[in-house]
């Protein structure tokens, strides 16, 4: 078993008061506007739809330091044209959006050498270090702590050789620091008593921890940036314009907006704007699916993934989330909810007792780098202005870290990691 790193950022410090913009009420958005509002900044989230019903709504509330595999890992290109051809892959592609897919599939399939998915991994790896040292701060300050569990994740295998695939993976989470535990087939059965008794091996990360309601969480964040006087807008950014003196403005389809800084959090929909703020981002939606169903009589009691059918259930407020696939297609493209649905009869199997009753359906975009790597930092060309995207499906895990650093930079304190690998210009991708 590996041990995790022992980190922490700065605490707050006495800062100037500055009115602070802020684009985008997810889980980045918001972890950003409550940092900066715990500083004294006068913050203003804008955001077309409600906080926190976008991907931060329906992904599986995992909170986990030791996710550190991208999507794209070595021999991924051999493996792509077998997966597309099978109708229960987790990987699906869009055809008809390929041309607009191209450069975000170039990258992609560039970070799929060796040497930079071990790159990419150790930069995940030095923010999983610090991920929990800013929930704690939620917690302990933002009344979220009823809906945070301790009870790790846990991922499974049924054969030996699905357990060997995963090797590559456990030595980068070595190679990170990461902490996990290897699991015999009772060892499982005594964590997860409920699941059938397929399974061979396990791996336990024991440090992760569980959101009981994603959305319900974000929300309650920002209530608590609301009484600490944070504004919100349900306003749609059309541009972001710049003084002379480089203060910005940010223009959407209500109003102008004048203010010392603008920070952009905006998922998905960044990379228009990112490239007005001075950097072209390869940025695209990696398309996720899940469905709800009721909780059995005998549930699981963590996040599970069952990893020959590349699914997962997690334990949540409203009853049993399956979470699954990996769809590149245009972000507003019309859902298909076909392939999640054909792993209704796999949850069944995997979990007894569980009543393949479909009470709810959802898919949201997660915002995507090529390298999975998110985009963290200040502009290279405005200095009044920030970037806090492309976390792929660790949203709910690294928004609070973001948020702190976010909050750090605009603070001057010392940031204790160098944030050169989460740049918006990086040669690897």
């Amino acid at each position: 078993m590996a041990n995790s790193k022992q980190s922490t950022l700065s605490s707050p410090t006495e800062a100037q008061p500055r009115r602070i913009a802020i684009i985008g009420a997810g889980i980045a958005g918001i972890s950003c506007a409550f940092f900066l509002a715990r500083d004294g900044h006068t913050v203003t989230i804008i955001d077309p739809n409600e906080p926190g019903s976008g991907a931060s709504y329906g992904n599986s509330g995992a909170i986990n330091e030791s996710s550190v595999m991208p999507s794209s890992t070595p021999g991924l290109i051999k493996k792509i044209p077998k997966m597309l051809m099978d109708p229960e892959s987790p990987l699906v592609l869009r055809w008809p959006y390929i041309p607009r897919l191209l450069p975000w599939l170039i990258g992609f399939l560039g970070n799929s050498r060796p040497e930079r998915v071990e790159q990419n991994c150790l930069a995940m790896a030095e923010l999983g270090s610090r991920v929990m040292a800013a929930y704690d701060t939620l917690i302990q300050e933002a009344s979220i702590g009823d809906l945070i569990h301790y009870n790790g994740a846990l991922k499974v295998y049924e054969t030996d050789a699905a357990f060997e695939a995963g090797a590559f993976e456990r030595r980068m989470m070595d190679a990170g620091n990461c902490p996990y535990d290897i699991l015999s087939e009772a060892d499982v059965r005594d964590l997860e008593p409920s699941i059938a008794p397929l399974f061979k091996h396990g791996v336990f990360l024991n440090t992760s921890r569980g959101i009981r309601n994603p959305g319900r969480m974000v929300k309650v964040l920002a209530s608590d940036v609301a009484a600490r006087g944070g504004t919100f807008l349900r306003e749609a950014v059309t541009d972001i314009e710049f003084s002379a003196e480089g203060h910005p403005t940010v223009v959407t389809d209500a109003s102008r907006h004048e203010t010392d800084i603008v920070v952009l959090a905006a998922g998905a929909r960044s990379g228009r704007l990112a490239a007005k703020l001075g950097a072209r981002v390869t940025l695209d939606a990696e398309r996720g699916y899940h469905i709800m169903f009721p909780t059995p009589e005998n549930t699981i009691q963590r996040y599970v993934q069952f990893s020959e059918q590349r699914f997962a259930l997690v334990p949540q407020e409203e009853g049993v989330r399956m979470t699954s696939i990996i769809e590149l297609a245009s972000m507003d493209a019309k859902p298909d909810y076909r392939r999640i649905r054909r792993l209704m009869p796999h949850a069944a199997r995997m979990l007894p007792g569980l009543q393949a009753d479909e009470q709810s359906i959802w898919m949201g975009a997660r915002p995507s780098t090529p390298d999975n790597v998110p985009v963290i930092g200040p502009s290279p060309r405005h200095g009044a202005a920030f970037f806090a995207f492309g976390h792929s499906h660790l949203g709910m895990t690294m928004g609070p870290l973001t948020g702190r650093i976010i909050a750090d930079l605009v603070a001057g304190r010392d940031l204790g990691i160098d944030l050169t690998p989460y740049g918006p210009i990086r040669s690897r991708t």
